[in-house]
């Protein structure tokens, strides 16, 4: 049984009150759809920057919204390129799962995997534990931590995840985070990605936690900023071996990731503040509701919806009643229909189509 060793300091409380302070603040805030909309993209895509430029990724944050915005080719990144793409399929994915109340399990760890390492790594890696022993080098090529036996790694897993879906019921969501976080990249299930892997996995609990405050909040940007600081953070928790791991005192880390969440949800709380104050009555238009703005916010970021890409994402929702709310959003103009009957697109068109549609009525 995994038992992670920590405690709860009265630094660690502050921050955690504060930070439920904001989240009310920021749940509680209204903010016109098109602009929740557009914080939801700009979160995927700093996010994607954010959390690939840490393992190395070249692009710049421009860059990565010019890929993830009107799918042009830079060709000469285009490794570079799926990397983004990948982590925004990666996120997509993810909350579209947090809306099925279910404990996670392997399968939806290998399913982030999967998505986020499609035409990286060979197809035999892509989506499966790793069969080797895993080394981590420093920049001088030495060794500075090996992970647990490739025997062991499925063991580990369960065993992490039995304490996440049972035993840390208890605990504060954000705590268990930063445990998940930590535990889950000392495992190294993988042959490659793990990093990325574990934020888009940590993002996923606090989606089902209903700590995603309004799909918005980008921790990676903090742990890219000083990433000499999110890897000492978490190589001096772990020592030089999995053993060490496995039995680390997580006081100093579980520091460092709340510091971090915090730091994050205060720059996340003056984005929404300034959107609130930024309101306009839309006389005879729909009020959005959280389907809607789900279905929003994916045809935003992947420029258009069909009905069936719909149901996935709103899971347990009649097909009619998506239908309505797709028509809904057409008529008001935040959507355009574009194709046949059988192949129809609802089509994102970065707000000129509502333009158009308010400067006419």
């Amino acid at each position: 049984m995994y038992k992670p060793n920590y405690t709860i300091t009265d630094s660690m409380l502050n921050k955690i009150a504060q930070i439920e302070s904001y989240r009310t603040k920021i749940e509680s805030s209204y903010i016109l759809p098109e602009r929740e909309i557009t914080m939801r993209y700009r979160a995927t895509v700093e996010a994607a920057h954010s959390s690939t430029s840490i393992e190395g990724n070249p692009l710049n944050a421009k860059q990565v919204e010019s890929v993830l915005s009107s799918h042009t080719q830079l060709t000469r990144h285009q490794y570079a390129e799926i990397e983004v793409k990948n982590y925004q399929k990666a996120l997509s994915w993810a909350n579209k799962r947090k809306a099925i109340d279910r404990p996670i399990t392997l399968v939806d760890i290998l399913q982030i995997h999967k998505l986020l390492m499609k035409n990286i790594l060979p197809k035999e890696k892509v989506g499966t534990l790793r069969k080797n022993v895993v080394h981590i080098e420093n920049q001088n090529k030495e060794t500075i931590y090996t992970g647990p036996k490739t025997e062991t790694v499925k063991h580990e897993i369960e065993k992490l995840l039995n304490w996440l879906n049972n035993e840390a019921e208890s605990v504060h969501p954000i705590v268990v985070a930063a445990i998940l976080h930590f535990q889950f990249v000392s495992i190294h299930p993988f042959s490659d990605g793990n990093g990325r892997s574990t934020r888009v996995l940590t993002m996923l609990y606090l989606g089902l936690q209903h700590y995603g405050f309004r799909n918005s909040l980008v921790l990676d940007s903090y742990y890219s900023i000083e990433k000499e600081a999110y890897y000492s953070a978490l190589h001096k928790a772990q020592g030089s071996t999995y053993h060490s791991a496995a039995r680390a005192d997580l006081v100093p880390w579980l520091e460092y990731f709340i510091g971090g969440f915090l730091s994050s949800v205060k720059v996340l709380y003056v984005e929404v503040a300034t959107l609130s104050k930024l309101i306009r009555q839309t006389e005879g238009k729909t009020k959005i509701s959280h389907e809607m703005a789900d279905i929003l916010s994916y045809a935003k970021q992947f420029g258009s919806i069909t009905l069936t890409e719909a149901e996935d994402i709103l899971i347990g929702v009649p097909r009619r009643t998506i239908q309505r709310k797709l028509k809904m959003l057409v008529d008001d103009g935040y959507l355009r229909l574009d194709g046949g009957s059988k192949n129809t697109k609802y089509v994102w068109d970065d707000g000129e189509t509502v333009r158009i549609l308010r400067k006419n009525r």
